[in-house]
Order: C-alpha cells, then structure tokens, then sequence
C-alpha cells in the first residue's frame, strides 16, 4: 500500500536520529562490529500506530533466492521506519541479467508489484560472466589470444541489459516516493584462484562487471550498497571465506554474511531517489 507523501515525509524527517541505528561497521580485514542499538525516536512510534505497510520487492540471483539479505533488510526498515514490511521475493537461483530484463518486460504481475512497491531491490550480472570465467579457469576455448574473449563478449550484453533493467524498473516508479537500492559483488574465490595462479588474469573482469554497477546506479542518484570492498578488502584480495562470509560451497554467503549484506544497505540509509 503506497502511503501518503505527508506521512512519508514524516518518515524521512525521522532519519537524521537514525544513524545511531546502524549496528555494522566493516572494517576490511577485520570482523564486523556490533555497536548497542539506539531507541527509536518517538516519530516512529507516532507512525507505527497509524498502521502503515510498505511493500518490498526483491530481484535478483542467488543473492536473492531464499532466506537472504533481503530479509534481513526488511527488518531493518521495520525497526528504523516504524512500517510493517512485506516482502516480495522475486529472486531466482542462477538468473542472469538477460532473463531478468526478459522478467521485467513481460512478466506483469511482477510489473505489478514493482509499481505497487515502496522498496526495490536488485542484485544481477554474475551469472552472465561466471560460465567465460570457469572456461578459462579450466583452458576451455574462450575466444581471443588470452583466451578471454567469451568474457569480454559477456561483460558487454550485461552493460547492456543493466542498463534496460534499471530503465525498466525506473518506468514503474516514481523516484519521489521510493527507495531503490543496489549493491555490487563480492569475490568469493581469491585463494582458489591464486592457487590456480588465475586471480590476475580474473580480477580485472570482476571489477569491470562492479564498475559498471556502480556507474549505472550514480547516473540516476541510485544508492549502492559496496559488498565488494566490504568483503573483499580495499584491493580486491581478500577472501570472504577467511572472514567467515561464505557456506561450505564456496560461493554462496552465509547467514553471517547475509546479515552483513543487509547493514550495508541500512547504512545507505532510506531516502527516494529523489526528482
């Protein structure tokens, strides 16, 4: 349910005593620290008795898939924003950015719930480059001198379709009235691929898949939560696996690292995206 812009703004106008609120500070290389959670103000519990909900729709891959950061998050909007959240789970276990698109063009009760939404989420592009990368991990043709072309090749269409999804979800909403977050990703396998003496060679296209996120989302003003430096260092060479990020699979994060991912979207704050 899309509330009035009156309360909404008394919702913002309560955000300058939230920074108190925010329980993680990553610190690359180091555990997350807790810090003691502050009351909320007394604006919020003004607002929670009006029965407000808000709805959240979460997109994505794995990230997203099941019992994830976006739970977690919609947590934190509760407790910071005094709403009642609902949250709408569109994630799909190995979704690239192509069928995401495809998903927003065509799926109208998806189209629906975004344009209904009070929050959106989204986390998409990994899937488009991980199958060149395990190519060229395992020496399969790839394309190109380096053997790097098939990678180049993906990077290229996510661009392009990072772009049309954000176009998408931006046709939906009004940017006054919503909270549109993003993040990028995190590395999961640093010592794996050093010991395939690769982590060079890969690093470059993971952070050209990151740098794009990033550029994508500050052409229009979209917040973008950073796992990557969170979990991977400064530089990049950091395994989140050492930090305790990662489940026995290698690739996934953990419950741990979920909880993280979600501090760094409540770090971002909760303001639209604004005219």
């Amino acid at each position: 349910m899309r509330i009035a812009m009156s309360r909404y703004s008394i919702l913002l106008s309560a955000m300058g005593l939230m920074t108190a609120l925010v329980l993680l500070v990553a610190t690359p290389g180091c555990a997350p620290t807790v810090q003691q959670e502050a009351a909320p103000p007394t604006v919020t519990a003004a607002v929670t008795e009006g029965g407000i909900t808000w709805d959240y729709v979460a997109l994505g891959d794995s990230m997203v898939a099941g019992h994830s950061y976006a739970d977690y998050y919609a947590v934190h909007i509760e407790a910071d924003l005094g709403v009642k959240v609902t949250l709408h789970n569109w994630g799909i276990g190995g979704q690239s950015s192509a069928q995401l698109l495809e998903m927003l063009r065509n799926n109208q009760k998806l189209r629906n719930a975004i344009s209904e939404a009070e929050v959106v989420t989204f986390v998409i592009g990994v899937n488009d480059i991980v199958p060149g990368l395990r190519r060229y991990k395992y020496g399969v043709d790839c394309g190109g001198a380096d053997n790097q072309d098939c990678i180049r090749e993906a990077l290229t269409s996510f661009r392009a379709n990072y772009d049309a999804i954000i176009a998408e979800i931006l046709s939906l909403q009004s940017t006054t009235d919503t909270i549109i977050r993003i993040m990028d990703y995190y590395f999961p396998a640093v010592n794996e691929t050093k010991r395939f003496g690769i982590y060079e060679d890969i690093k470059p296209h993971w952070e050209a898949l990151n740098e794009h996120i990033v550029q994508a989302a500050s052409e229009h003003n979209i917040p973008v939560a950073r796992v990557y430096v969170a979990l991977n260092g400064p530089n990049g060479d950091e395994d989140p696996a050492s930090k305790g990020y990662i489940k026995v699979d290698g690739a996934h994060l953990n419950d741990a690292g979920h909880r993280l991912v979600a501090e760094l979207h409540r770090e971002l704050g909760y303001e639209p995206l604004g005219p």
